[in-house]
């Protein structure tokens, strides 16, 4: 495979690791041009299937200027294990796997920008919580996780430093993680 260090839109595209590098370059060249092509938005549409079981349907999207669509239509089902019938995970392990898949995705895209090539990335995301606020039990208990720890392990045809670089840089410029770690306003319309 040949790459070069930073593709144009006219070169032929090339992949490592999956990743459509020139495509990437390409990307950030035009939204380093046009900044207003960097405004996404993601949809998530829910629907209840019973008890505490809901369902979420994820197909267009908006991004680089235009509206979009997934190839097919992606669904995920949540589900609490205590009160529930076995439909699906958590809503707090989804956020769990959030986490997991967009640390994953940003090692991946930064190895094939770094050329890099990549044998594996396995993580183990933990979330711990006391249950007693989101249950009402004690209002002064806080109702989501407590503490988030990640332990992912990344092998590549690089050194130890490289690869923790890859790590830090994609922890860095995650987008789970700065939900998760930064104060995002969240506006709820009930009945819009």
């Amino acid at each position: 495979m040949t790459t070069t260090e930073h593709p144009t839109a006219e070169t032929p595209v090339t992949e490592r690791n999956g990743v459509p590098v020139t495509k990437l370059f390409a990307t950030i060249d035009k939204m380093r041009a046009d900044p207003s092509l960097a405004a996404f938005r993601f949809t998530a549409r829910n629907r209840w299937v019973e008890g505490t079981a809901s369902r979420s349907t994820f197909h267009e999207w908006v991004g680089a200027g235009a509206e979009h669509h997934h190839v097919e239509e992606f669904e995920a089902t949540a589900h609490h294990p205590t009160l529930g019938h076995g439909h699906g995970p958590t809503p707090h392990e989804h956020v769990l796997h959030a986490l997991a898949s967009c640390i994953t995705a940003g090692v991946a895209t930064g190895a094939a920008a770094r050329r890099i090539e990549l044998a594996s990335i396995t993580s183990t995301v933990r979330g711990e919580m006391d249950v007693r606020g989101l249950l009402g039990i004690d209002p002064d208990v806080r109702r989501g996780f407590t503490d988030i720890t990640m332990d992912i392990h990344v092998e590549g045809d690089a050194d130890e430093t490289t690869l923790r670089s890859l790590v830090a840089a994609s922890t860095r410029y995650s987008a789970v993680f700065e939900i998760l770690t930064g104060e995002v306003p969240v506006t709820i319309n009930a009945n819009p």
